[in-house]
């Protein structure tokens, strides 16, 4: 029905929202540590190694390379 369909789309919006934010994160992550403006130590390590996980389930889920 119409609601299933809506919710459907929702949660595809949301996941997809969700990975554009993850991507642009992992950017602004990278260039900070490239420039020098932050120091990669283990928590930050670590958060990026989460952040690139999620990514890479998200892309899987919608079969992105």
């Amino acid at each position: 029905n119409r609601e299933s369909v809506m919710a459907i789309y929702d949660e595809i919006r949301a996941q997809l929202q969700e990975l554009i934010e993850l991507v642009e994160q992992d950017a602004q992550y990278t260039s900070a540590v490239a420039h020098g403006a932050i120091v990669a130590d283990l928590g930050t390590a670590q958060a990026h190694q989460q952040r690139a996980a999620r990514i890479v389930e998200l892309k899987r889920n919608y079969g992105l390379k």
